[in-house]
């Protein structure tokens, strides 16, 4: 459930941060060498805290879903990790799908 609701403060927070007008050309448009880090903040800060409670609680097909969703979201903010996205999102998935099987 904690994962649920750090992954809804993340899309919120992302929501209201995003630059209202974005433009359609992308190529005229560069991203200030600053911006990747502060993407990349928030994630990081769920992520330890998702360690902080792994380490304290254990390891469950929940725990991986959660790390697989931030671990995604910090290879987005990182223009040069997003050859990673699809295996992060494959072990998302996977884990997901051991979830749902666990509870049948």
């Amino acid at each position: 459930m904690y994962w649920f609701i750090s992954a809804l403060i993340v899309a919120s927070a992302i929501f209201w941060f995003a630059p209202q007008k974005v433009s359609a050309d992308t190529h005229n448009s560069k991203l200030t060498p600053h911006l990747p880090m502060m993407l990349l903040f928030l994630p990081l800060v769920v992520l330890s805290w998702l360690v902080f409670e792994t380490v304290s609680n254990g390891v469950s097909y929940t725990t991986v879903a959660a790390f697989g969703f931030v671990a995604t979201a910090c290879l987005i903010a990182l223009p040069k990790l997003h050859r990673f996205i699809m295996p992060c999102a494959l072990l998302t998935a996977l884990a997901l799908i051991a979830m749902v099987l666990q509870h049948l």
